[in-house]
């Protein structure tokens, strides 16, 4: 696999993601200007909608390294585990992510009068 082959599978591999990217561009700018409003809540969405850019970004480069890696010699299937350890990793990022998305939805908000 040469670098053109390589450029060629992180470009297909990150148009795949930039719906996403695109939402989360759109997503910060919303928080910047809100910022003043629920800033608590702020903090907590930027935190996540920010680490979605990042993995947007890494996961499309990561992909792309280890398939260079992975094919690069006759030991494929010995070498296969990396991409199940991608997975599990993006998984549990995305949880993470999802966690903090939820804080930023109750974070700041007054207590219900009960």
């Amino acid at each position: 696999m040469d670098n053109t082959d390589q450029l060629k599978t992180f470009l297909s591999l990150f148009a795949v993601n930039l719906p996403t990217l695109l939402v989360c561009c759109i997503a910060v700018i919303v928080i910047f200007t809100k910022w003043r409003q629920a800033s608590s809540a702020a903090i907590w969405a930027l935190v996540g909608f920010g680490l979605i850019l990042i993995l947007c970004v890494v996961m499309p480069l990561g992909q792309t390294v280890l398939q260079h890696w992975v094919y690069q010699s006759g030991d494929r299937l010995s070498r296969m585990w990396a991409f199940s350890a991608l997975g599990v990793a993006s998984s549990l990022l995305h949880a993470v992510i999802y966690t903090f998305l939820l804080v930023a939805i109750f974070a700041g908000r007054p207590k219900a009068a009960g």
